[in-house]
């Protein structure tokens, strides 16, 4: 029986089967997932399950043999009738007799394909039989010459990860290439025929649910196999690091196939280099010519377990010599006896088992023997000994720059040299990256622990600080092949902006997009967007994708895209389907974007409208490494771009938390609507993964529902956001809930690491991918080239900021643009201005006066010109503006009102709300039934000082505070400070505002009175003031022609000068470029400046140095100190407010107090450190370009390039100056050092503490930080006292609660039938079984004991029985008694009287209480 002749293999000896014969798309094998086929398809069956990790590849059976099985049915009863008893007990076939139909052992087809499969394929194979957890080939016979080779290069790409306790107890992580672990290695073989498996007794010690070796027993066996006697299979035992682990350590296990006397060489090499050897053997007779092979074994010092098949003892131990019985015995003992024997082996021995020293004593070491291979592997290794003895982190600054000669190195065959590549970098880097990983983790652990335990101390501020620096050490570490292939990237890019003739340069850089379009053709991903710089370099995509469009054709692409959380499983499940090869360990975790075509087969195309899948894999959304920078814009950035980029997009949910679907899906929304409002229609699917049971129908329908409603919220969200139209995700995309959710099981079998897949998985994959399919079939996709313009475009569109986040069609924006266009066209006239003149007074250039009053004339008349040319920019008057909007939309409101009236504050700290409303009529009731409704019903009960029910009154309190915190965002969304201020700011709050009202009171039964809207904007305006007056300051600073132009005298007087003595180009535009970069600086400075200053003030400043309980103690003793009930009232009805307003208060105080000493010296080390960085960034442009014979075009590219991570500075802050003639580098380098700390004192004379705080943008300033700290949390208020939630987190799990409740007399509650103020406390109320209260505007009563079955806002409220209560609260009612009175318009008296020993406490006293009881 030839298998190869069978599977349709024949001649593949010579011409192999490539990866890219595989790694396409299929229709019937890659879509269908019945266990049967035909025997012709047994090879692409096999290939396309192992490519998904479906570890059911190997038990394929063939449709032939099962339907003839089934048709002799038949004959079963002609057999029955003709044959007698006798017949039928003694007619059986003998072992010899093989049917003819004998269907193809399952490791055959393995085998088969291994011998066919190039290099390439045969490594992808093994790899995703590692996967698998499947034993893997080790030493194979070659089926013609019978050589044995070692095809190590298939374990180049293995990683096992494993867990286990080092010498102090403690568990650790090892992660390790698998050709390099050090192991200890126990091998199984067999003498003779035995009636026991030998795989079957190996899987029980390794994994007992699963077969990691292939047996008799296993499914789609059969009694013949050609391929595999002589084969060496290992595998690895990793251990988990837990209790119940059957080794402690890492164990390799060797097993030989067939009758070891038959296979000599394989036997001598694994005996010796193994650490326990372990032989199953029949039963022996003393002249057996095995026994000849076995004394050495049982002489050597070596352990030796012989476990005998036809021997019914137990274990015996003589030695290191163990004889253990199999007959007839119990399968769970005989596994015991023998793990326990080796574990006692293995810890007697020292002897450790490298796979890479196998080479030594095998004929072959497959394809690293091949010149191809040695030649990439020499190339590889070459360019690689340029990092030792290279600190791991400072590696891509020092070694990346200057590979551009490197890279090109002529091997033979360029793919194995990138792979050799990818392995030895990963090999270099493992170590120093586990390290950090292990670091990392235990400093997570240890921080998570104190966050847990609500620990705020200095010690945990310290761990934290290490936790950013190890995590920024991390980053520095990763270093792979697509960082050598992003720095090709730049290079080309750098290359081609190079103007003098590209022959003078040292390499053709013109072949770098055709190596990276073989690299994509070939199966490699390409980076498609700097996950580090958040770039997409167009010039060097733009070129790969002309080349790919020169060796393939313009092919028509279906673009793929996916979008998850970090680790989420995107890149698992993309390699899964189609057999790509992301990177998915959790060490690596994708960043930026990544691109692999996938070819779609003949037959598909047929179904399909065209020729490759382009799958764009993303970083995770909210990824780790991104904390601390702008992660919402990045988020957003990428997101919008892979949305725009392709026709399908996958959104990838890990599991079932709500919190993570609404983080993700609120920026997919955003995406997608941006998408709609460029008349761009992609779809989307989505995929939740890690679902318990994904078979449960009516749970995943409840989960369809759940999703559509989260999508349908966060649509609404992000339409007002992007001021679109929208009600519900419908409106946005096209969308089936039923057909385009998909719910994934778990990926793993069990608990990884011995886990295989879990087939449940593989099964959602291929639903997954028949879901794609059918979306692709009615997709047109894009033309390769239109790809490029695609790309293109959605990058510029996004570098454009918020390209269609904003309507710069408006009048507004259209005055911003025109301006700064303004402005830089008079810089460039001044610039040219200041060359001119002095041409006209080369008679006078020694009389230093005489030029001074020359440039001043001409100065003067320039910027007079200037002033008349561009409109100054007006001072701004917000309230005017508010007040005139007012009187255009309300025009029946009282005039008085809007334009004099100074009491529209009290809209946040009046009593009650019921001034602002009336009753809306009812046809039923009639007004009086509507009103008894909404009113409270006298009762005997407790009352309220408003005659609106509670619940209402908490309603319009929550919609003025969610109003007011809304609009701040909006304010913050305009970016004044660039843009300045327009009165449609003004026009989109009042719009904004009025909207909201409206909202209200659609499901409401009263009626908002006009002065109630008009109240609520104007209040929220007055506190927005000072906000929008400063930002528009700073525009106005930045671009009123007047400010601007008397900025840039000494700038331009400076340059007039410099021709004035003739100056070379170098030295003047040296000048400019540091004139140019002192703004830069100087916000660099501030904002560097500013996050310092929040970390001191977390940690010296008192009252924000701990926790929000900590700054709320210290709130309370600042109200106490200062005696204000506007400012109590403040903080007991809007808390949210003060504890902003006190934040800003505490940190403007700690920077007058502490300027001289802690601000400006830190001020000035960041000075320092910034022109140390830009002198080494000078001087790193100028050896570049001197290498690469550039001109001042790369210097500048080069320079700002550098300064990226430090500077907003870019190519066109110079845009206008020329600089063409720019040749001399060294010289433009002296004139920067020369200049730059000129500028630097400059900067440094104009630190104060008045301009600290205004110099920053709002979203910079240290008391906005400090804000977005603290008070993301929870603000929800008690309903009986108002005392708000102490929960760190927004919509947390689980009820609202505080430490200590305070008097409900704050909150106006009173006894019914009276005018009496009730002093009780929460906490002794809900203890009282006498007492009742009115939940809302009906007729019954609840005991304030069973206050949650009121349910509402009472049911999501833990009020304890609780006899402790705060001192604070008693004084603050006896000390503002009549304060009190006056507000909630009740008295303290009759049953309300204050309690007698309330009255003893003093003021001091209360204070020193609070560092008692918070």
């Amino acid at each position: 029986m030839n298998p190869f002749h069978r599977l349709n293999l024949e001649g593949r000896h010579h011409n192999k089967l490539r990866a890219t014969d595989v790694l396409r798309l299929n229709s019937l094998h890659s879509l269908q997932s019945h266990e049967s086929c035909a025997e012709e398809e047994l090879v692409q069956t096999f290939i396309q399950k192992l490519l998904m990790m479906d570890y059911r590849a190997r038990y394929n059976k063939t449709k032939a043999i099962n339907e003839e099985v089934h048709n002799e049915q038949g004959s079963y009863d002609s057999f029955t009738q003709e044959a007698d008893s006798d017949d039928f007990f003694l007619n059986l076939v003998p072992n010899e007799g093989i049917s003819k139909s004998e269907r193809i052992h399952p490791m055959d087809v393995q085998m088969a394909v291994f011998h066919c499969a190039d290099g390439f394929l045969k490594q992808l194979m093994v790899t995703k039989l590692s996967q698998c957890q499947y034993a893997l080939p080790l030493l194979v016979p070659d089926p013609d010459t019978h050589q044995i080779e070692f095809p190590l290069w298939t374990f180049r790409q293995i990683n096992k990860s494993w867990k286990m306790k080092n010498t102090n107890n403690e568990i650790i992580s090892q992660t390790h290439p698998i050709y390099k672990a050090q192991t200890p290695m126990v091998f199984f073989f067999r003498f003779g025929s035995v009636s026991s498996s030998k795989s079957q007794l190996m899987n029980s010690l390794i994994n007992e649910k699963h077969n990691t070796f292939f047996h008799r027993n296993c499914p789609g066996s059969s009694r013949t196999r050609v391929l595999m006697d002589g084969v060496v299979e290992i595998a690895w035992f990793c251990p988990s690091g837990s209790y119940d682990d059957k080794f402690t350590d890492c164990v390799a296990f060797c097993n030989l196939h067939g009758d070891a006397g038959d296979h000599e060489k394989q036997l001598q090499i694994l005996t010796q280099m193994a650490s326990v050897n372990v032989v199953l053997l029949p039963k022996l007779k003393r002249n057996d010519k095995n026994m000849i092979k076995l004394k050495p074994l049982h002489k050597d010092s070596k352990p030796l377990i012989c476990l005998f098949t036809e021997d019914y003892s137990d274990v015996t131990v003589m030695k290191k010599k163990y004889r253990i019985g199999l007959k007839d015995r119990n399968q769970s003992e005989v596994s015991e006896e023998l793990r326990r024997a080796i574990n006692y082996c293995l810890s007697e021995s020292s002897s450790t088992f490298i796979l890479e020293d196998v080479s030594r004593h095998s004929d072959r070491v497959d394809e690293e023997d091949d010149d191809d291979c040695r030649r990439g592997r020499e190339a590889a290794q070459q360019m690689m000994s340029l990092l030792e003895k290279k600190d791991l982190t400072e590696i891509k600054e020092s070694f990346l720059p200057h590979q551009g000669k490197e890279m090109n190195t002529d091997t033979g065959d360029k793919i194995y040299f990138i792979k050799w590549l990818g392995i030895i970098m990963d090999e270099y880097t493992s170590a120093d990256l586990s390290d950090l990983h292990h670091k990392c983790n235990e400093k997570w652990s240890a921080v998570l622990q104190m966050k847990e335990n609500h620990d705020e101390s200095e010690q945990f501020k310290a761990e934290q600080t290490d936790l950013e620096r190890i995590s920024e050490e991390l980053q520095a570490a990763a270093f792979g092949l697509e960082h050598i292939m992003r720095e090709i990237g730049q290079i080309y890019e750098s290359c081609s902006s190079v103007k003098k003739n590209k022959k003078d340069l040292q390499f053709d850089f013109s072949s770098l997009p055709s190596l990276a379009a073989k690299m994509m053709i070939s199966g490699f991903p390409l980076e498609l967007m700097d996950g580090d710089a958040a770039h997409v370099p167009v010039i060097w995509i733009s070129a790969v994708l002309d080349e790919l469009i020169q060796k393939l054709g313009n092919q028509r692409v279906f673009v793929l895209s996916v979008l998850g959380l970090q680790s989420s499983g995107k890149s698992t499940m993309l390699n899964a389907m189609f057999g790509l090869q992301f990177a998915v360990s959790a060490g690596r975790c994708t960043r930026g974007a990544f691109m692999q075509l996938v070819r779609v087969s003949d037959e598909m195309k047929t179904q399909m409208n065209f020729d490759y899948i382009l799958v764009v894999d993303t970083e995770g959304l909210r990824a780790l490494e991104l904390t601390g920078r702008s992660t919402r814009h990045h988020d957003n950035e990428l997101a919008t771009f892979v949305v725009g980029l392709a026709n399908l997009t996958l959104i990838n949910i890990f599991g079932e938390n709500p919190s993570e679907m609404q983080d993700i899906l609120q920026i997919v929304v955003q995406a997608f609507l941006r998408m709609k409002k460029v008349r761009l229609n992609p779809r989307c699917v989505f995929v939740h993964q890690n679902v318990s049971d994904v078979t449960a129908g009516e749970k995943n329908m409840e989960g369809r529902r759940r999703l559509l409603e989260t999508l349908d919220e966060m649509t609404k969200l992000a339409a007002k956001e992007e001021d679109y139209d929208a009600e519900c995700f419908s409106d946005v995309i096209d969308f089936d809930v039923q057909n385009d959710v998909k719910y994934f099981a778990q990926l793993w079998e069990g608990s990884p690491p011995m886990a295989p897949p879990n087939p449940n998985y593989c099964e959602n994959i291929q639903e997954l991918k028949k879901s794609i399919m059918s979306h692709a079939s009615k997709s047109h996709g894009m033309m390769q080239i239109d790809l490029k313009d695609r790309i293109k475009d959605l990058w510029e569109a996004l570098l454009k900021e918020r390209f269609v986040f904003r309507k710069l069609e408006t009048e507004y924006s259209k005055w911003s643009w025109s301006l700064h266009s303004a402005m830089t066209n008079h810089e460039n006239t001044l610039y040219e201005k200041s060359k001119e003149l002095p041409l006209k007074l080369k008679d006078k250039v020694n009389d230093e006066e005489t030029l001074k009053k020359e440039f001043e004339l001409f100065w003067e008349q320039s910027v007079n010109r200037i002033v008349s040319e561009t409109p100054p920019i007006k001072d701004i008057d917000i309230m005017r503006d508010v007040r005139d909007i007012l009187s255009d939309v309300n025009e029946s409101a009282p005039v008085d009102h809007i334009k004099e009236n100074s009491e529209f504050t009290k809209i946040f700290t009046v009593s009650s709300y019921c001034e602002y409303i009336h009753f809306k009529k009812s046809t039923k009731k009639g007004v009086r039934g509507v009103v008894k409704d909404a009113y409270r019903k006298v009762k005997k009960t407790f009352g309220y000082s408003r005659t609106l029910s509670p619940k209402k009154e908490a309603e319009i309190k929550s919609l003025i505070t969610d109003v007011e915190q809304q609009t701040e965002k909006m304010i913050q969304s305009f970016n004044i400070s660039k843009m300045g201020y327009n009165i449609s700011c003004i026009q989109k709050i009042t719009g904004y505002i009025k909207n909201r009202v409206t909202e209200h009171q659609e499901g409401v039964k009263y009626k908002f009175k006009k002065e109630f809207f008009i109240d609520l904007v104007l209040s929220i305006c007055n506190r927005a003031n000072k906000m929008i007056t400063d930002q528009h300051r700073l525009f106005k600073e930045a671009n009123d022609p007047a400010i601007y132009v008397e900025k840039k005298r000494g700038e331009y007087y400076s340059i007039f000068q410099k021709y004035c003595h003739e100056a070379t180009p170098a030295p003047i535009f040296g000048k400019i470029i540091c004139q140019k970069l002192k703004e830069p600086i100087e916000q660099s400075v501030y904002k560097k400046t500013a996050r310092y200053l929040t970390y001191e003030l977390m940690k010296n400043c008192e009252s924000l140095n701990g926790n929000r309980s900590n700054l709320e103690k210290h709130i309370l003793k600042t109200l106490a100190e200062e005696e204000d009930f506007v400012k109590y009232m403040d903080y007991i009805n809007f808390p949210s407010h003060h504890f902003k307003s006190f934040i800003r208060d505490e940190v403007s105080r700690y920077i007058t107090d502490t300027f001289s000493v802690s601000v400006l010296p830190k001020m000035k080390e960041n000075i320092k450190l910034l022109q140390q960085k830009i002198m080494k960034a000078a001087h790193e442009s100028t050896e570049h370009v001197q290498e690469n014979r550039g001109d001042v075009g790369l210097w500048l590219k080069r320079f700002t390039q550098q300064l990226s991570d430090v500077l907003i500075f870019s190519e066109k802050y110079l845009s206008g100056v020329r600089h063409d003639d720019v040749d001399d580098f060294n010289l433009l380098e002296d004139v920067i050092r020369q200049e730059l700390p000129t500028i630097m004192s400059e900067i440094i004379s104009g630190f104060n503490t008045e301009a600290f705080p205004v110099k920053l943008d709002y979203t910079f300033r240290p008391y906005q930080l400090l804000i977005d700290h603290f008070c993301q949390c929870c603000w929800v208020q008690c309903p009986f006292c108002g005392a708000t939630c102490t929960h760190t987190t927004k919509n947390h799990h689980g009820d609202h609660s505080v430490a200590f409740h305070r008097s409900i007399c704050l909150n106006g509650i009173y006894y019914n039938n009276t005018s009496n103020l009730s002093t009780h406390i929460c906490t002794s109320a809900v203890a009282n079984s006498t007492l009742y209260f009115h939940p809302n505007a009906s007729d019954y009563n609840v005991l304030c004991r069973e206050y949650r079955t009121a349910g509402g806002v009472y049911a999501d409220w833990s009020i304890t029985p609780d006899l402790t209560e705060l001192p604070y609260w008693k004084w603050f009612v006896c000390r503002f008694k009549k304060d009190l009175e006056k507000y909630h318009k009740k008295t303290f008296e009759g049953e309300g009287e204050i309690p007698d020993e309330w009255r003893k406490y003093s003021k001091q006293e209360v204070i020193e209480s609070l560092d008692k009881y918070m």
